[in-house]
C-alpha cells in the first residue's frame, strides 16, 4: 500500500511539474505579446492593396485585394488519391461539423429566446448620466486615444505618385494644388503620430496614353500592446471607481 502511494504521489508531482511548466510558458508567451511590437505592412501598387502582418518585423500575407482569381478548375477532376484523398475527407468532416454545431447553436439560441420571452421582465433601473460620468468618459477616451495614438510607430513609408491631368496643363494645376497642401497636412499629422519616410516622391505624369510613373504607396504600421493595455486598464479602472460602468452592466 505505501508503495501504491508513493507511486501515485510521484505521478502526481510530475503532473504539477508538467501544469507549472505549461502555465509558464503561456505566461512568457504573454509576456512577449505585450512587450513586442506588433507589426502591420501596408502597400499599394498597381491597383492591389496588400497587407502583411506580424512581429519583430516578420510579416506574413493576410489580406490582399482584389483578390487574385482562381485558376479555372479541369473539366474532368481526377478523383484525389492518397493523402489527398484523406485531405478531402477531412475537409468533409469538419463541414459536417460546422453544419451541426451551427444548428444546435441556432437551437439553443431559439430556446433561450423563447424563454427570455416567457419569462416576466424584471424593471431595472437605470443609472442616470451626470456632469461627473460624462467627464469621466470623456476623460478616458481621451487617455485611451492619446495612448494609441502614442504607441503607433508609422515607418518605412514610400510614397511614389503621378498627377495626371487631361492636358499638361491640368496635370500641372493638379501638381501644384497637390505640393500646396501635402506638406501641412503632413506637418500636422507629425505632431501626431510617428512618421517615418524613406520616399516622397509626388511627380507630374505628362504622359498621354501609357502613364510613365508607377504608382506606390506602402509603409509600416506597428505598436507596442503592453501601453495600450496599461492605458485600457487604468481607464477602466477609474470608469469602475466613479461607477461610469454601471451604465452600460
Amino acid at each position: 500500500m505505501g508503495a501504491f502511494l508513493a507511486a501515485l504521489g510521484a505521478v502526481l508531482l510530475f503532473i504539477l511539474r508538467v501544469i507549472g511548466i505549461l502555465l509558464l510558458v503561456v505566461l512568457i508567451l504573454l509576456v512577449l505579446l505585450l512587450l513586442c511590437p506588433f507589426c502591420a505592412d501596408l502597400c499599394w501598387e498597381h491597383g492591389v492593396l496588400t497587407v502583411k502582418a506580424g512581429a519583430l518585423g516578420i510579416t506574413f500575407p493576410v489580406f490582399q485585394y482584389p483578390k487574385p482569381e482562381p485558376p479555372p478548375a479541369p473539366e474532368n477532376p481526377e478523383p484525389p488519391r492518397g493523402f489527398g484523398k484523406v485531405k478531402a475527407k477531412f475537409a468533409a468532416w469538419r463541414a459536417e461539423r460546422k453544419r451541426k454545431r451551427a444548428e444546435e447553436k441556432a437551437r439553443k439560441k431559439a430556446a433561450a429566446a423563447a424563454a427570455k420571452a416567457n419569462k416576466p421582465a424584471q424593471p431595472r433601473k437605470k443609472a442616470k448620466i451626470t456632469l461627473e460620468i460624462l467627464c469621466t468618459m470623456l476623460k478616458g477616451a481621451g487617455t485611451l486615444t492619446k495612448a494609441v495614438f502614442g504607441a503607433l510607430r508609422i515607418t518605412k513609408i514610400q510614397v511614389r505618385l503621378g498627377v495626371r491631368g487631361e492636358d499638361p496643363a491640368a496635370a500641372a494645376r493638379s501638381y501644384g494644388k497637390l505640393q500646396a497642401w501635402l506638406y501641412p497636412v503632413l506637418g500636422v499629422l507629425d505632431r501626431f503620430l510617428w512618421l517615418q519616410f524613406d520616399e516622397l516622391r509626388i511627380l507630374p505624369d505628362f504622359g498621354s496614353g501609357q502613364p510613365t510613373v508607377e504608382d506606390r504607396v506602402s509603409c509600416r504600421v506597428s505598436a507596442q500592446a503592453l501601453f495600450i493595455v496599461l492605458a485600457a486598464v487604468r481607464v477602466l479602472y477609474e470608469f469602475w471607481r466613479k461607477k461610469v460602468l454601471d451604465i452600460f452592466l
